[in-house]
């Protein structure tokens, strides 16, 4: 199943496979016309709503069609390598992925090259009227639809320009980002439960009389989707399986990445078929790839280089979004089990505590000159702690407040002038309400 996953998010990402879709299509549709042209000639001849035109007319605006929306693909193409490259240099190299698995892209892509397939199919196969005929035919149904996809992809380069401004901006970026990072984390966490127990800190060993096996990994890469239920389908009953990787690390090529404690034959090629590696990361079961990318951008904000506080500030109120969302669900067991007796441990699962670090340390280095930067950090930690309260999380809590004193360090011995430090410092006694502290 995750390979196929795997399969499906490759086609998604790639800017040929949707075109040649359109090609195809294109393709079979000039074939029907032209079908229906011989066939119903007498018929489509006196129809109103057609072009009635000659060879040499029928010839010279196919000609044209097609000569033009060639060029407008060209245009396109170009414009989508500029969008790249200024999204690459102004955001984060990790957020081309978004550009490249844009479907209005791709389909507007796929329609300009259809309709130039089309043209030349239904060029290629006008001939020239017989010596006695005294009429010059042309297949007036094939020229219409000629005329027809023509308008339609004018249409859709106007909305492919649109499209790619509004696509650029920082705002659409960052909202791209965290509506595919909080699909995520609903499709791939449950809903906290109250009254679930917590979870165990550590499973029990694994049977130290039993022979140990240990899968390396067979190519170098990023981990992009690990199936539990695939790993333990295939280890004998009664095995223990430890996993020695997990999603969104980068393995080496004959490194560990599981180790096997039971009895009875196990090849590696069955585990194979658990783990997907490709040479990029991304987001199938990765939710921290999501963090990764919004932080990205957030620093790339506060660069010298880019200095634009506003897009850190936004970046910021996204990321405060997905860590609530996150506290609102239970992160993947660390132990995995099936009625035949396997155990599964996944010892290097990220906790929530893991994410707000992901999320927080960076940005609260980079924006230590920043101190507008820096109360939207504390507003947004605020807003984090209230909801923690609320939901009655309170272990999570001293994450959050271990950020804050660490803010508040950063500012007392750094070097922001009196009134940048006491704003910065008159938001945190808000913070510090019912925390024992002064």
């Amino acid at each position: 199943m995750i390979q196929l996953q795997a399969l499906a998010e490759r086609v998604r990402g790639s800017l040929f496979w949707v075109p040649m879709l359109f090609v195809a299509v294109a393709s079979a549709l000039a074939w029907l016309v032209l079908r229906l042209d011989v066939a119903f000639v007498d018929d489509l001849g006196r129809t109103p709503l057609l072009v009635s035109t000659t060879v040499d007319s029928a010839r010279s605006l196919l000609s044209t069609i097609a000569g033009a929306t060639i060029t407008v693909a060209g245009i396109v193409f170009s414009v989508t390598v500029v969008s790249v490259q200024l999204a690459s240099s102004q955001y984060s190299p990790r957020v081309l992925r978004n550009f490249l698995r844009d479907r209005f892209q791709q389909r507007v892509i796929g329609v300009v090259v259809a309709t130039f397939t089309y043209c030349m199919f239904v060029l290629a196969s006008i001939r020239l009227p017989e010596p006695d005929a005294t009429v010059e035919a042309a297949p007036s149904l094939a020229v219409t639809v000629a005329i027809v996809l023509a308008v339609v992809s004018i249409l859709a380069i106007v909305g492919f320009i649109d499209h790619s401004a509004r696509s650029m901006q920082a705002g659409e970026i960052i909202e791209r980002v965290t509506a595919e990072t909080r699909s995520r984390i609903r499709s791939l966490y449950l809903p906290r439960d109250e009254r679930r127990s917590p979870e165990p800190v550590s499973p029990s060993p694994p049977p130290l009389d039993a022979p140990k096996r240990v899968l390396r990994a067979w190519r170098s890469g990023w981990v992009q989707q690990i199936s539990t239920d695939a790993l333990l389908r295939v280890a004998p009953p009664g095995s223990y399986l430890r996993l020695d990787t997990r999603v969104g690390a980068y393995v080496i090529e004959d490194t560990p990445i599981l180790t096997v404690w039971g009895h009875g034959e196990l090849d590696d090629e069955p585990l194979h078929q658990g783990f997907v590696f490709g040479r990029s990361r991304t987001m199938q079961q990765d939710v921290a790839f999501g963090i990764r990318q919004l932080v990205d951008i957030g620093l790339r904000a506060l660069s010298t280089g880019v200095n634009d506080p506003t897009t850190a500030h936004e970046v910021i109120e996204h990321l405060g979004s997905l860590l609530a969302e996150l506290f609102q669900h239970d992160l993947p067991p660390r132990i995995h089990t099936d009625e035949e007796g396997r155990v599964l441990a996944i010892p290097d699962r990220p906790e929530h505590a893991d994410h707000v670090d992901h999320a927080l340390d960076q940005l609260r280095v980079a924006a230590a000159g920043q101190p507008a930067v820096l109360v939207d950090l504390l507003a947004t930690i605020r807003s984090l702690d209230e909801l923690l309260a609320d939901l009655g999380l309170d272990h999570h809590r001293p994450q959050l407040r271990a950020h804050i004193r660490l803010i508040v360090e950063a500012v007392e011995f750094g070097s922001l002038a009196p009134a940048d430090r006491h704003r910065v410092l008159a938001a945190v006694p808000s913070l510090r309400d019912g925390e024992g502290e002064r």
